[in-house]
């Protein structure tokens, strides 16, 4: 009997040999082979019951009961069902007393093996430990439901089978159960890792070879590049056998290979990361590209070698970026110069041992003001342009120069006596006077300088002085610049529209005439003269598509038209000898009931000069040919005077106007 059983033991040795070989060890993939896997546990059941232990005639015992609730709790319900019903049909086909009991074994193995396979296999087969108990449990619980199946077998049986089987069913048969299934347990658990690992490999290898971003394998201790990846080969422009078996140094940039000298170092003591830094690489056709490198050692457990894995990425767009933002932080868009937040933070640095003499200057534009107003921003910014470019190309490479304000730019100039700076900026000056604003208003740079000769001064005191003489230069040059900008801005302006020329001459005269009439000073009729030249000199502003249109102005345009008295009182209000002027412009299109523009000025709040002005240029735009209407009489035109007298016009100076001026009696208008 005792030999029955060490068969017994040794098939179930043989059925974890057979899994351990077989294709089904992963659960998941189970179903597909549930036919197969119940025909080979049927059959080995089958095996089993060729050699059994007999009690009696018709009575046997074997390990069917291990067989099946095993492979119930590892296969699941479907192959160890097919197994049971190939069991229980050979059982059936051998017939005896014991037939009844021997399918009541294979049910109660059956149901108790698959009923813990469905609550408890998918959690017991993630555990490694502590399975052993709870296995040798389940025996017990499985051989005790076989011990209770003998009380289907003939009473006279009974007796003598609870006597001599207790043992072997209730201690023998459990532990053969449970080593059973520690051994299938620990094979499936095995093999599950070796796939995972296997899983692991192939999904590493997949994002190593695959991955849009470069990586690499290094070998630390040697420095020998592994393994690169094709990104990391795109990313540097170069051929496989190129960079595997070399080192990281060929490749980087001379500035950076410090700080990857120092992390290759650290991996080297024992940290392994991860590290993260930013460096340059020299590309194959020996272009630089910035790159951010995340590193961490990667250490083989089945190598003695450690090695580096690191990912590149490729910010080459980041960094160019980055430097816009830094560059845009200290420099001056419009001009290229440094700005005034950099000058502020640098001015202490200047005067350091080595740097003396030097030169502080400053320099200012003459009269941008007026051209901003006249020609707008954008002829006076190209004219700081054109300047800064001229400043740049005199000054070269050594000098520092920050735009520290509107037209305002601070020069120091190192290693330079004032003498010396002196020379640069009359070149500077020299060739600025040459340039021209709309080919018609030359322009002119006022400069301040101060130098420093000793560590001891004070940076500042020198930089104020410098500021204080651009301000005296420009005191005594920027008058007559803006006079004479002023007068090549209505010369411009007369250039560009004729008709404009000749309608501000005839008011003029007209202006010349009432103010004669009026026995305004000579002085005063010498200003009347010029207001009527410059009474329109902001249409310089106004686009030539308005001027020049022939027919009613749009709403749009009107607008647009309307503000040119605005910018005629700006353009002379900065020269100091027309500013008495810049008024008198700005209120000649208002009425006397406060109906005009731009203020809407009403009576005798409209100076006088304006409402003279008024009545010359209203005169004149009636009786003037224009290409959109025919021109009117005189007569005409002092009639229409006279109807608008006391709304848009000076009731006085119209009768007035066209009494002396024009030689027309008053009252004969009707």
């Amino acid at each position: 009997m005792v030999i029955d059983i060490v068969i017994n033991i040794l098939l179930l040795l043989i059925l974890s040999v057979v899994y351990a070989t077989y294709p089904f060890k992963n659960y998941t993939k189970l179903f597909s082979h549930s036919l197969l896997v119940g025909v080979v546990i049927g059959l080995l059941g089958i095996l089993f019951m060729f050699i059994p232990m007999v009690v009696e005639q018709g009575l046997q015992f074997d390990s069917r009961s291990i067989i099946v609730g095993v492979t119930a709790m590892s296969f699941g319900f479907v192959p160890s069902l097919i197994g049971a019903l190939i069991m229980a049909i050979f059982r059936l086909s051998l017939g005896g007393v014991g037939t009844l009991t021997g399918l009541a074994v294979l049910f109660v193995s059956f149901s108790i093996g698959s009923i813990w396979h469905k609550l408890r296999f998918k959690k017991v087969s993630r555990r490694q430990h502590y399975m052993g108990l709870e296995f040798l449990l389940v025996g017990l619980l499985t051989h005790l439901g076989m011990y209770l199946c003998m009380f289907l077998l003939p009473e006279e049986l009974q007796s003598a089978v609870f006597q001599s089987l207790a043992v072997p069913i209730l201690v023998y048969y459990p532990i053969g159960f449970s080593l059973l299934c520690l051994l299938l347990f620990t094979q499936a658990n095995r093999m599950a890792t070796i796939s995972e690992l296997r899983k692991s490999e192939r999904q590493f290898k997949t994002i190593f070879e695959q991955s849009p971003i470069g990586m690499s394998l290094t070998d630390i201790i040697t420095g020998e590049i592994r393994s690169v990846n094709q990104s990391y080969l795109d990313l540097l422009g170069l051929e496989h056998e190129e960079l595997v078996g070399s080192t990281w140094g060929k490749f980087t940039h001379p500035d950076d290979k410090a700080i990857s000298a120092a992390m290759t170092e650290k991996m080297r003591l024992g940290e392994r990361g991860p590290f993260n830094f930013d460096k340059r690489f020299i590309r194959k056709d020996g272009t630089v590209v910035w790159a951010n490198l995340s590193l961490c050692v990667f250490d083989p457990s089945d190598e003695e070698v450690l090695e580096s894995l690191c990912m590149t990425l490729d910010i080459s767009e980041r960094k160019s970026e980055e430097d816009k933002i830094r560059y845009a932080s200290t420099h001056d868009a419009l001009t290229g110069f440094y700005n005034r937040t950099h000058f502020e933070e640098h001015v202490n640095t200047f005067a350091s041992e080595g740097r003396l003499p030097l030169t502080v200057a400053f320099s200012d534009v003459n009269g941008l003001r007026i051209i901003n107003e006249a020609f707008g921003r954008e002829q006076g910014n190209l004219l700081l342009q054109r300047i800064s470019s001229i400043i740049k190309d005199k000054i070269g490479q050594g000098t520092y120069a920050s735009r520290v304000g509107g037209d305002e730019v601070a020069l120091v100039f190192f290693n330079t006596t004032a003498k010396e700076a002196e020379l640069i900026i009359r070149d500077i000056r020299e060739q600025v006077s040459e340039l021209l604003v709309m080919d018609s208003v030359r322009v002119s740079v006022s400069f301040g300088l101060c130098e420093m000769t000793n560590t001891d001064d004070d940076i500042n005191e020198v930089i104020r002085y410098a500021e204080k003489d651009v301000n005296t230069h420009k005191l005594m040059e920027t008058p007559h610049m803006r006079g004479r900008a002023v007068y090549a801005i209505i010369n411009t302006l007369h250039e560009k529209n004729k008709r404009e020329e000749l309608h501000s001459r005839r008011v003029s005269d007209f202006c010349e005439a009432l103010a004669k009439a009026l026995e305004m000073t000579e002085w005063q009729v010498s200003e009347m003269k010029l207001l009527g030249l410059m009474h329109d000199i902001g249409k310089i502003a106004i686009s030539e598509s308005v001027l020049n249109k022939e027919g009613k102005l749009t709403d749009k345009e009107w607008q647009e038209m309307k503000r040119h008295p605005e910018i005629g009182y700006r353009i002379l209000f900065s020269v100091e000898d027309m500013a008495g002027l810049a008024s008198y412009v700005l209120a000649h299109h208002e009425r006397i009931d406060g109906k005009g523009y731009p203020k809407g000025l009403k009576g005798l709040d409209i100076p006088l000069q304006a409402r003279i002005v008024t009545i010359a240029d209203s005169f004149d735009a009636m009786t003037a040919e224009r290409t959109y209407r025919e021109r009117v009489t005189p007569k005409e035109a002092a009639r229409e005077l006279k109807r608008h007298a006391g709304t848009q016009f000076d009731p006085t100076l119209a009768k007035v106007f066209v009494e002396k001026v024009l030689n027309i009696d008053w009252e004969s208008l009707s």
